[in-house]
């Protein structure tokens, strides 16, 4: 055994450095990840699936760390034009919470029912009509979250669309997209935040 090991050192040597760089780039892998990981912010906005009320809206914070909501919008189509609002505040005097809040790792907020997201949206836009809209041709709107994940002071982005329609008179909500996107990095999120973004 020692002769085998002494007439083959350099093999073996050379073996052992090859094995040496294999577990540090592992190594280096796992903790790059982890970094990326604790930087990655992941929002979800849902909705309830109950069926015997009116439809809510949810915000779950799945990122590592905590997330602090800056600005909430909706978005919708009416009479053919695309129309953005911003329905952080209050919109009257039933409204009394604010949205801009944080959220810690696995917090989950819920924003209200449907009717009430757009009873802020009708404060800038004026009242939408849901009445003529059913499951099979639903009202497009579009909920996106503007805020601050952990340390960074680069504002992140999610989104998700929700297609509203009336059924026997109580407004439910069905997801049209079946995840929430995520806008991170990159021209994309510099988009959505500079057209979602409003300076408070």
């Amino acid at each position: 055994m020692l002769d085998f090991i002494s007439n083959n050192s350099s093999a073996i040597s050379a073996l052992a450095n090859v094995i040496m760089v294999l577990v540090w780039v592992i190594y280096l892998q796992l903790m790059l990840n982890g970094i990326v990981r604790q930087r990655r912010s992941s929002l979800i906005i849902s909705s309830s699936l109950k069926s015997d009320a009116a439809a809510r809206c949810f915000i779950s914070n799945m990122s590592e760390g905590s997330f602090h909501i800056q600005n909430l919008t909706a978005r919708i189509k009416k009479d053919g034009e695309d129309l953005l609002s911003d329905i952080t505040e209050p919109a009257a005097d039933n409204h009394t919470r604010s949205f801009q809040t944080p959220l810690s790792h696995g917090e989950a907020l819920e924003l209200g029912s449907f009717d009430e997201l757009l009873e802020r949206f009708s404060v800038e836009h004026g009242d939408v009509d849901t009445g003529g809209h059913d499951r099979d041709n639903p009202l497009e709107f579009d909920v996106t979250i503007v805020g601050i994940h952990g340390p960074s002071r680069k504002p992140v982005a999610a989104r998700r669309r929700f297609g509203l329609y009336r059924d026997r008179g109580t407004l439910r909500a069905r997801g049209m997209t079946r995840e929430t996107e995520q806008f991170r990095w990159g021209p994309r999120r510099r988009r959505i935040v500079e057209a979602n973004q409003v300076i408070n």
